[in-house]
């Protein structure tokens, strides 16, 4: 879901020519916005109900972007992010990582950042800014708020500050299932695991017309069979 202003058509982007305006400190503010789901799990995570987090992106210059992962609630679990590839983006361009911010909402844990590793995360493939915490489970965030600098070409939507990876994604998290209700720091985390933007992909279930043709493949093969058979 992609929020756009009028000032992001008028003063962002002329679409005539292509061109990015420079956002100045007498017209800064949020001039465009994007939610991105985290919901397609690894192995760790597939039995487990996502979506699990969500990754919200604000421009708020040509070349300053704020960006806040928070945990999400499904199937009676809390999904808060935690440790070695805690919140992971592939980010258009060179950029420069602001002062991280970690909280958790529920009283007990103690989130702290450490360091910024990029790297391989998963099945997901490689990141250009993956953030770490302090500890484990006791240590899991439920939000965790930065700023990017771009050093590089400006970033004309909030969108494209970031690009796919090799493997097609363009942000990932590492989560802890924590039970609800009951939740805490005291407890343990039910499983911990990765997943990738996107939604999470429900079950297939056959179309009208594949079932019809499956119980005529079905009938015909019986009637064969039990001319076989007399």
């Amino acid at each position: 879901m992609v929020r756009h202003t009028s000032f992001v058509a008028a003063a962002a982007v002329i679409a005539a020519g292509g061109l990015v305006f420079p956002i100045t400190a007498a017209n800064a503010g949020v001039i465009d916005s994007t939610d991105i789901i985290i919901g397609v799990p690894n192995a760790s995570l597939s039995g487990f109900t996502g979506p699990y987090a969500n990754l919200h992106i604000d421009l708020t210059t040509n070349t300053t972007a704020d960006i806040t992962f928070t945990s999400l609630s499904n199937g009676g679990y809390l999904y808060m992010m935690g440790d070695g590839g805690t919140a992971d983006l592939n980010v258009n361009g060179p950029y420069t990582l602001g002062s991280v911010v970690e909280s958790n909402s529920v009283a007990g844990f103690t989130p702290s950042f450490k360091s910024n590793t990029p790297g391989n995360v998963s099945s997901f493939g490689t990141f250009d800014l993956s953030l770490n915490t302090n500890g484990g489970f006791t240590q899991a965030a439920t939000t965790i708020s930065f700023t990017l600098t771009d050093t590089g070409a400006p970033w004309p939507t909030a969108a494209g500050v970031l690009t796919p990876n090799n493997d097609g994604f363009v942000a990932a998290a590492h989560t802890f299932a924590c039970a609800e209700p009951g939740c805490s720091a005291t407890g343990q985390a039910a499983v911990s695991g990765f997943a990738a933007n996107g939604d999470p992909s429900p079950a297939r279930i056959p179309e009208p017309g594949a079932l019809a043709l499956l119980g005529s493949v079905l009938a015909v093969f019986a009637v064969g069979r039990r001319r076989r058979i007399a």
